[in-house]
C-alpha cells in the first residue's frame, strides 16, 4: 500500500505534470505557409485539437518595447504570441483586443501584475524616418513559469495583425494603426496544441497530409508516453506478484487448517452440522483473516504516509504519498476476492471428511 500511496503521489504527479503540460502538446509549425480560414475551421472542429489560432509572420511577432511607466521599467525586443479564449497555457485570462497576458518572467522584468497597464511600443521605418506607434495594453493575466519560462507576451490576433499591417502598410499612421480592421484572409503560420500528448502523431499526419510540416516542442513525446505505460505496467506486475504469493501463502494456510482440525471438523459432522456449514468455515476465516488484515496495515499505514507527507513532501506538491478511499476499498475488495477464492481449495478438501473419523480417532 505504501508502494501504491507513493506511485498515487509523487510519481504520477511528476509524470502527469510531464504529460499534461501544454507545452508538450504543442505542435510547432516548420516554415511559412498561406493557411485560409476553411484550414483553421476544419482542425478547431477536430476532436484531438485543443487549441489553435493564426499566426502571424514570425518577423512581424515582435514589439520593439514594453513599458511599465508607474514602475519605470521598459524590456526592449518582447516576443509577440497570439493567443485567444481557453488558451492552454492560461485558460481562465480572457484575452481580447487591448488585453494580453505576460509571461512570469516578462512580468517579473516590467514589475506588472494581473490588472497593469503596460504600454507597447512598434516601431518602423518609412523613407528612412523612424516612426513609432504607441498604445496601452491591460494585463488580463500571467501565464505560470512552469508553463512558460520564456518572456513573451501574449496578445490578441486582432491586435497582432494590426502591428503586422502597421509595419507593413504605409498608409496607416500611428494614430489609427490599432483599429479594428477586417483580418487576412490568409495567416503565415499557427499556435497549434493536441487535446491529448497521444493525439500529437494524428495531428502531425493530418497536417503532413496537406503539406504543412510541423514538429512537436517536446521532442521527447513517445518517451514520455512509453515511461507512463511502464510505469502502470511496472506496479501491476508487482501488484500481481505480490497477490500471487499473498494468495498462495493463505491457500496453503487454510488447507493446513483444515488438515489440523480432522478431528473437530469431523465431529461437527457427526453433531448434525450440515455440509455447507462446514464448508463455509475455511472462507469464514478467511475473510476474518483477510479484513483484520485490512485494518492493521491501514493502522501502520496512514500513519506512516502522514509522516512521509510531513517531512518529505516538497515545494509544489500537495503530498508526495496519497492514498485516497478507492484505493483502500479496492484493496479491501481485491482482498475479499483472494480470500474467497484461496479458500476452493480447503472447501474441496473438507468434503473428505467423513463422521466416523472423531470415532476411529476416539
Amino acid at each position: 500500500m505504501i508502494i501504491l500511496a507513493l506511485k498515487n503521489g509523487v510519481i504520477s504527479t511528476m509524470l502527469d505534470r510531464l504529460v499534461d503540460d501544454p507545452a508538450n502538446r504543442e505542435l510547432i509549425a516548420v516554415g511559412a505557409g498561406r493557411h485560409d480560414d476553411l484550414f483553421f475551421t476544419t482542425f478547431r472542429d477536430r476532436d484531438d485539437v485543443a487549441f489553435i489560432v493564426p499566426a502571424t509572420r514570425t518577423i512581424n511577432a515582435v514589439a520593439n518595447a514594453a513599458r511599465n511607466v508607474e514602475a519605470r521599467k521598459l524590456v526592449r525586443r518582447v516576443t509577440l504570441i497570439p493567443s485567444g479564449a481557453n488558451d492552454p497555457l492560461s485558460p481562465d485570462a480572457q484575452v481580447g483586443p487591448g488585453a494580453i497576458l505576460l509571461s512570469a518572467k516578462l512580468a517579473e522584468d516590467l514589475g506588472a501584475s494581473t490588472g497593469d497597464t503596460i504600454e507597447l511600443r512598434i516601431e518602423r521605418r518609412i523613407d528612412d524616418a523612424p516612426e513609432t506607434a504607441v498604445r496601452d495594453m491591460r494585463v488580463a493575466g500571467i501565464v505560470p513559469a512552469q508553463r512558460y519560462s520564456r518572456s513573451a507576451m501574449f496578445i490578441a490576433l486582432q491586435d497582432l495583425v494590426a502591428i503586422e499591417q502597421f509595419r507593413d502598410d504605409r498608409n496607416l499612421t500611428a494614430q489609427d494603426w490599432a483599429q479594428a480592421r477586417p483580418l487576412p484572409e490568409t495567416f503565415a503560420s499557427f499556435r497549434l496544441y493536441a487535446k491529448e500528448l497521444r493525439d500529437i502523431a494524428r495531428l502531425e499526419d493530418a497536417l503532413e497530409v496537406r503539406g504543412i510540416n510541423a514538429r512537436p516542442r517536446a521532442e521527447n513525446v513517445d518517451l514520455l508516453i512509453s515511461f507512463q505505460r511502464s510505469l502502470n505496467l511496472l506496479f501491476i506486475v508487482i501488484a500481481a506478484l505480490a497477490l500471487a504469493g499473498f494468495w498462495a501463502a493463505m491457500a496453503a494456510n487454510l488447507r493446513g487448517s483444515v488438515e489440523r482440525q480432522r478431528i473437530s471438523l469431523s465431529l461437527l459432522r457427526l453433531l448434525g452440522l450440515t455440509e455447507a456449514g462446514r464448508r463455509a468455515i475455511p472462507t469464514i476465516q478467511a475473510l476474518i483473516l483477510v479484513t483484520l488484515g485490512v485494518f492493521v496495515t491501514l493502522i501502520l499505514v496512514l500513519p506512516t504516509l502522514a509522516l512521509i507527507n510531513n517531512f518529505f513532501t516538497p515545494e509544489g506538491f500537495q503530498r508526495i504519498a496519497q492514498l485516497g478511499p478507492n484505493h483502500i476499498f479496492g484493496t479491501l475488495a481485491l482482498g475479499v476476492f483472494t480470500a474467497l477464492t484461496a479458500s476452493i481449495w480447503a472447501v474441496t478438501a473438507i468434503g473428505d471428511i467423513t463422521s466416523d473419523e472423531v470415532l476411529r480417532a476416539g
